[in-house]
């Protein structure tokens, strides 16, 4: 009878921390399920008078899997492995994962510091490479003010990110990539990618 009371206290003990970890697991797995990646083309509309090609954007879904998201951005043409993560993505591993030609992936942007969250990603008919300039107005009601970091893709190495649309307000560089927008943070309206 002595012995049999430490057991069942051990074991009421072990059922309330097991019980502690429940919400903290549910927390992770809902944090993950409402993480979206999500592509958009740019479709040239104008050059401006600095030679940058204003683009519209046209928006091709979100995705539960940032290397499925890519895979639809690209026209099929970059094919990351499957568990490949938004942050683990490098412009050498977009090369080696490349298959022929196709759109061009510019930039991602993050809804976290540190290349986390929610991404978006950016395809352009052509890198910056060749000393194109691409640039979008407005990122849309449903991304504005919501980008914390971002990376820069296909001969892109300056981006601007703008806090108001039309590339005003203040302004954060990154060559070609910011692990935090500083006091940017989910204060972003325009981008802008140039070599």
């Amino acid at each position: 009878m002595i012995r049999s009371a430490p057991l069942r206290l051990m074991g009421a003990i072990a059922l309330v921390a097991m019980a502690g970890l429940a919400p903290t697991s549910s927390a992770s797995a809902a944090a993950s399920a409402s993480t979206r990646h999500c592509v958009a083309r740019l479709v040239p509309i104008d050059v401006s008078d600095r030679g940058a090609v204003g683009a519209e954007l046209v928006h091709l879904g979100c995705y539960r899997t940032f290397a499925k998201a890519i895979e639809v951005g690209s026209d099929g043409t970059i094919l990351l492995p499957a568990t490949t993560t938004a942050d683990e993505l490098t412009q050498r591993t977009v090369m080696m994962s490349t298959t022929r030609g196709g759109s061009t992936l510019i930039g991602t942007e993050y809804t976290s510091d540190s290349y986390a969250g929610s991404s978006h990603s950016y395809f352009a008919p052509s890198t910056c490479g060749a000393g194109t300039t691409w640039e979008v107005a407005d990122v849309g009601a449903s991304w504005n003010n919501d980008f914390e970091s971002g990376k820069g893709f296909g001969g892109c190495d300056t981006n601007k990110k703008f806090a108001w649309q039309n590339f005003g307000g203040n302004v954060k560089t990154c060559t070609p990539n910011c692990a935090t927008y500083g006091i940017l943070q989910n204060d972003v309206s325009s981008l802008r990618w140039r070599p």
